[in-house]
């Protein structure tokens, strides 16, 4: 059936109410206890956010991070803010991100020996799906989330893209008649991360501070009706999904009202609530209310893996029986409101000064324009227009100045010094007063940096485990021209890696039932190489065999400058300073290869190697006795050299194979 515009579609007929079975009505409405006691919990006020439930706590933290300036009450009033805690909150947030937190994988057999090549395989694949989900601008928004409320929630998922194709059956003429023909096309699945804001997220129990201890989670999202539609369009319920719906309170829980949600749904909107227990292995799935899934819907078999699909990472604990964390904004927003505070009391006294209040003792009503600069006054005794004080015109003092600096010194000590932020210090600030300064920031920054790396090593994980489930399936068969015969097809990974002794060149994964001898793989490789002008190196791997639970795998992430980074930089340079009291002792040739990787250069373009300088002086020894002797050009073939070995061959066969995949 072909799918028409929305705005070819005609408004939404009434909806029938679901007909649930007697087990789906006992389990809906299990469902609906369950969410409205996780929601009951979170939403009453805790002394963990300082009386306040957390949804005011998390306004609260959205508006200071993002210096939300609020309306003036009255017209003298003013309504300045300093925005300190944003600048404080995108200096850490800087710092953070021009670190490498990817992470590295490791794999061991049986015996508990590691499997270099396989680790590295995998890495290269969590890398290529981080580049095809533009992973680099989410992992900044949710350190900046996390910075921002204290904890965040990210969800790992496969993601099958569906478009819509038209093609023109010919030249567009101008007439307003349908010329294309058009077809739903399955795009490239690939897994995907999503951050999911915290509101919308509600944990069976509100004291285990590991989500991955939650006895069940809900999640909830709203999405436009049409974009829910190409999703469940063709799911046996979704001609019960209404597209109006009203938010659910206690006294309408019952199952048989078909118009409840969690939160508030605009019309001609989707709210998606995802419910996971994990213990039970159970999923299920509601659309503005409606069960979509049937009872004890198995959640394993969804995600492929035995865990929940969201990971949660606090910044700072508020303790350990607290499933919630402190955040910057909210470790600061105390000193911060009376910096604020403070700072529009002296304003307010800095236009006092300048335009003080006056008492008319004159018996007229006088316009305030009467003071205005030039302004020619008739038959006014400028002695019956007296300052309210004196002390109104001395403006701000050096006390009330050094109250600022003390308030705006104490918020620099919980967060990060100007000099960490790239400001100039104040008068003459020693070098060594920088240092400490700095080193001081990166205390406080350490914190962060252990935070963030732990939420990415636990979506390194989740990745991990998306990718194990449902990378490796086969795509599609293709016929193998030499063997005549079908063989399975499996996704390619091509990743730009630096290879050891040969700078920056590219590294191709390639899953395959087949078996290739090294002298093939290596023929390939020369083949790939001399035919794409860089470097390029092959991982064959048995699909079958990665997934098996015969093998233990383990990721760490090391936080680390970025290798190319200014300071990486500055670093080696201070490492050559130092190395070279080793003298002879020193390695140039991998010198030379680092050097090039910092600056991310190819070493054999950059450099000569000792066995090529001494081969080229033997080749101009060569020709120049050859000359002498009248035997240039008349040099002999060998029999039988250029004639391709086995290993060679099957080294080409595999190249066309692959033809760059």
């Amino acid at each position: 059936m072909e799918e028409k515009s929305p705005l070819l579609q005609k408004e939404q007929e009434t909806v029938e109410k679901p007909n649930y079975t007697k087990i789906e009505e006992t389990y809906l409405g299990g469902l609906r206890r369950r969410m409205t006691s996780a929601r009951d919990a979170r939403d009453q006020t805790h002394d963990e956010f300082d009386g306040m439930s957390y949804i005011q706590n998390y306004e609260l933290n959205e508006r200071l991070a993002n210096t939300y300036i609020q309306p003036k009450r009255n017209k003298e009033d003013t309504n300045f803010q300093s925005g300190i805690i944003r600048t404080k909150l995108f200096a850490l947030l800087s710092a953070v991100t021009n670190l490498n937190l990817a992470g590295d994988v490791t794999a061991f057999d049986q015996d508990g020996l590691k499997v270099q090549a396989l680790g590295n395989a995998m890495e290269d694949i969590i890398l290529k799906t981080n580049e095809l989900d533009h992973d680099d601008e989410k992992k900044f928004l949710r350190h900046y989330e996390l910075l921002k409320h204290g904890t965040v929630f990210v969800e790992e998922l496969w993601h099958d893209k569906k478009i819509k194709e038209k093609k023109m059956q010919g030249k567009f003429q101008g007439k307003v008649e349908k010329t294309w023909t058009e077809k739903i096309k399955k795009s490239y699945g690939c897994p995907t991360r999503n951050i999911i804001p915290g509101i919308n997220v509600y944990l069976g129990d509100i004291t285990k501070y590991d989500i991955s201890e939650q006895p069940y989670i809900f999640t909830v999202d709203t999405v436009p009706y049409d974009e829910a539609k190409s999703v469940f369009g063709k799911w046996e319920r979704w001609k019960n999904v209404s597209k109006k719906t009203v938010r659910f309170d206690n006294e309408k829980t019952s199952v048989g009202n078909k118009d409840w949600t969690l939160l508030e749904t605009k019309e001609n909107y989707v709210e998606i609530v995802r419910y996971q227990d994990k213990w039970n292995n159970e999923f299920a799935l509601l659309l503005n209310g409606v069960l979509m899934t049937p009872p004890e819907f198995p959640l394993f078999e969804l995600w492929g893996y035995q865990d929940y699909n969201v990971a949660q990472q606090n910044l700072e604990p508020i303790n350990a029986k607290f499933a919630y964390g402190k955040s910057l904004v909210g470790r600061t927003r105390n000193k911060a409101a009376l910096l604020d505070e403070l700072s529009r009391v002296l304003v307010l006294k800095t236009q006092k000064s300048l335009v003080p209040p006056k008492f008319n003792l004159t018996g007229r009503v006088l316009s305030s324009r009467v003071f205005m600069p030039g302004k020619m006054n008739h038959g006014i005794d400028p002695r019956m227009i007296l300052n309210a004080d004196d002390k109104e015109v001395q403006g701000v003092t050096q006390a009330e100045f050094a109250m600022v600096k003390q308030i705006e010194e104490s918020i620099n000590s919980e967060t990060v010094s100007p000099t960490f932020q790239g400001q100039q210090a104040e008068g003459n600030t020693t070098a060594t007063e920088i240092v400490e300064l700095q080193r001081q920031a990166k205390m406080v920054l350490g914190l962060t940096v252990f935070s963030v790396s732990m939420l990415e090593w636990k979506l390194e994980w989740l990745r991990f485990q998306n990718i194990l489930a449902k990378w490796f399936k086969e795509e599609d068969s293709v016929v193998d021209q030499v063997k005549q015969e079908l063989k399975s097809k499996y996704r390619t990974t091509s990743v730009d890696r630096p290879i050891e002794g040969e700078g920056m060149g590219r590294r191709i994964v390639v899953p395959t039932q087949d078996q290739y001898s090294p002298e093939a793989i290596m023929q390939a490789e020369d083949g790939l190489s001399e035919e794409q002008g860089y470097p390029v190196r092959l991982i064959f791997l048995n699909p079958q065999e990665v997934q098996s639970s015969k093998l233990t795998w383990q990721i760490v992430v090391r936080p680390k400058e970025k290798t190319t980074s200014d300071t990486q930089k500055l670093m080696f340079r201070a490492f050559m300073a130092d190395a070279q009291a080793f003298g002879p002792l020193l390695n140039l040739g991998y010198l030379g290869e680092k050097f090039a990787t910092v600056w991310q250069e190819d070493p054999k373009k950059l450099f000569n190697s000792p066995d090529q300088m001494q081969v080229n002086q033997m080749q101009q020894a060569q020709a120049g006795q050859m000359e002498e002797q009248g035997e240039m050009g008349a040099g002999s073939v060998t029999p039988g050299a250029n004639l391709p070995t086995p290993e060679k061959a099957a080294g080409q066969q595999m190249k066309q194979q692959l033809q760059l995949s």
